[in-house]
């Protein structure tokens, strides 16, 4: 048979499938949030820690630059001092305006001895040993010359063989004398007249000043300097300020390996900080990193050039702490950065969820309604989104139309026909087996009853029988007044449908007899019904005018079907409840059912009389 219309499909297995091809919002929301966040805050970090990482890095450089630059600068200002000083009275000798005898040179010499602070002492002297000195005292203010006779001063004596084989100003190796409990560094002037040798002049800068000069550089316990000589020695310290108690003319400085300060003593053996190193050390410095005490410190030296044979290396010493307090105090605003981003992703899942809660519940309440579950389906609450709103209060006045319009349209029905793919399918001709039942005196019954008691007493009879229909997969064609029409094997699958229709006309047999207890209790007449049950081939599919569809079946057996329940008020008037089948039915049923054979019987509208039986009991 040509099919009358067919429509797109709209079957619940298409829509799982499209489904299943999106995203869920919620993810959807929190990953785009998320995605958000991360891009703007991660290149803000990024930009953050490139750019402030490097002047961070370039501040903490500069700064130990200057403290070494700082210390250099003071140390050449003394060294300076003594090589100026030197030479500036080596050339009045040499120029001949002084003589070594003259008493015109104690003055001249107080006076330039005065101008340089930095020096400790000068002394002038011919080749004989007859010496001129000029000290100055403890405290640095006043200064004291005198004559001294070095003819037999061994030290002396190898100061001026160093310079007989130098010949040109030159500093000599530090000395240790032991009258002034000190070790000083001494640059050595010669004054040449022609190739004559005429005398040396000698200017000294202490160990002492020296490292009073490191001390005032210094703050500890945030940093320490020190001054190494040839690197194994320590040459000024803060500790050094009054001299070591090992002093001697063989040995005029500490060792650095057995020096007080523990920091310094490994130096030498200390490896150079690696690539790594959290401060770029300045250029020319090298910096190491050890550990005292279970403390890091940071050391950082530079050697000192321009002194001829003068081999000296400034430094410092601080915590690595307080070196790269600016650097981990930015790694920990970093960190707290990305606790901040771990935060902002945190609130925008939860600022997702909460934007796709209501969407979210939404579509929970619209698959309800597309399982027809209307009893089930909560209207939207109001939330604080405008748009959101919009559709709550769409989608409820859509719940209420729809609810309205669910009273009128067979819900079991709508949900086969949309599981089975049958909507809009048009129409097909099948074998179903096909039930009309029928209240049997339905006047009499009601004679007694209102109007309104009279719909009740209906409403609750067809719930009562289609109940029973229902639990068996009978699909309800429709009511007719009192009367029940309804099929099996359409649309969805029946594997007997005879078998169904008995089991279904048993069941509202037995529903009508415990009924009919009640009614007889509550003063009532009970309730007689006829069941006829026929199989036959009809019509069924959507039939009826485009804007008023219904599913339903057409043809003979329909017909046959209704007066096989008409014969009941024949065969067995006074029954409560008679269900007659055809010869059809009774051939399907399982031999578990019961059945009476009533013979031929004549009915309405056919020539042949059709063997009729009555369903007894299932065993």
């Amino acid at each position: 048979m040509t099919k009358a219309r067919k429509q797109p499909s709209v079957s619940g297995k298409t829509n799982g499938a499209e489904r299943l091809r999106g995203m869920p919002l919620m993810p959807a929301l929190i990953l785009s949030f998320g995605i958000f966040v991360l891009v703007a805050v991660s290149a803000v970090q990024a930009l953050q820690w490139y750019t402030g990482r490097g002047i961070i890095r370039e501040f903490a450089s500069r700064l130990i630059e200057r403290a070494l630059a700082t210390e250099e600068a003071e140390l050449r200002d003394h060294l300076n001092a003594a090589i100026f000083q030197a030479k500036y009275v080596a050339s009045a000798l040499s120029d001949k305006r002084y003589e070594i005898s003259d008493p015109a040179l104690q003055d001249f010499a107080a006076g330039a001895f005065a101008a340089a602070p930095q020096i400790t002492a000068l002394l002038i002297s011919d080749p004989e040993g007859h010496a001129l000195r000029a000290v100055r005292d403890d405290g640095g203010g006043s200064v004291a010359v005198n004559t001294l006779d070095l003819s037999h001063d061994p030290a002396f004596s190898s100061v001026l063989a160093d310079v007989d084989a130098f010949v040109r100003p030159h500093w000599g190796r530090p000395v240790f004398i032991p009258e002034a409990n000190t070790t000083f560094l001494t640059y050595r002037v010669p004054v040449w007249v022609r190739e004559d040798l005429i005398g040396v002049v000698i200017a000294t800068v202490s160990t002492g000043s020296l490292s009073r000069l490191t001390a005032r550089l210094s703050d500890p316990p945030r940093y320490t300097a020190f001054i190494l000589y040839d690197h194994d020695y320590v040459l000024a310290h803060p500790f050094l300020i009054n001299g070591f108690g090992g002093q001697t003319p063989d040995v005029p400085l500490p060792l650095l390996n057995e020096f007080s300060d523990g920091v310094i003593t490994d130096y030498n053996d200390i490896p150079e900080a690696s690539g790594a190193f959290l401060i770029t050390p300045p250029p020319g410095a090298v910096a190491r990193e050890t550990m005292v005490g279970r403390k890091p410190y940071l050391i950082v030296s530079r050697e000192v050039a321009g002194f001829n044979n003068l081999p000296l290396t400034v430094g410092a010493y601080s915590l690595k702490s307080a070196v790269d307090a600016p650097l981990r105090i930015f790694y920990w605003a970093m960190g707290a950065a990305l606790v901040v981003l771990a935060l902002s992703l945190v609130a925008a899942a939860i600022l997702g969820a909460y934007v796709s809660r209501p969407i979210r519940r939404a579509a929970v309440e619209a698959a309800k309604i597309g399982r027809l579950d209307f009893g089930e389906v909560n209207q939207l609450p109001i939330t604080s989104f405008r748009e959101v709103n919009e559709l709550s209060r769409s989608f409820n006045a859509m719940l209420e139309g729809l609810m309205a319009f669910g009273r009128y349209v067979p819900h079991s029905l709508v949900n086969v026909l949309i599981k089975e793919g049958r909507v809009g399918a048009g129409t097909e001709e099948k074998e179903l087996a096909i039930m009309f039942t029928d209240i049997a005196s339905f006047t009499e019954t009601c004679e007694s009853l209102s109007a309104n008691e009279v719909a009740d007493f209906i409403n609750q009879h067809l719930t009562l029988v289609s109940a029973c229909i229902e639990r068996e997969g009978g699909t309800i064609d429709k009511y007719i007044g009192d009367a029940v029409m309804a099929f099996w094997g359409a649309p969805g699958h029946v594997d007997n449908p005879a078998v169904s229709a008995a089991r279904a006309a048993l069941e509202i047999r037995k529903a009508i007899a415990a009924d009919n207890q009640h009614r007889i209790k509550q003063g009532l007449r009970p309730v007689r019904i006829r069941i006829g049950i026929h199989a036959g081939p009809v019509v069924v599919g959507d039939i009826g005018a485009p804007e008023r569809i219904n599913y339903t079946i057409v043809g003979d057996a329909v017909n046959t079907t209704q007066r096989l329940e008409g014969l009941g008020k024949i065969v067995n008037p006074q029954a409560e409840s008679i269900v007659l089948v055809s010869e059809n039915i009774a051939d399907s049923l399982t031999a578990d059912f019961s059945l009476e054979d009533k013979g031929m019987q004549r009915v309405k509208g056919k020539l042949e009389e059709l063997r009729v039986y009555e369903l007894l009991r299932r065993n």
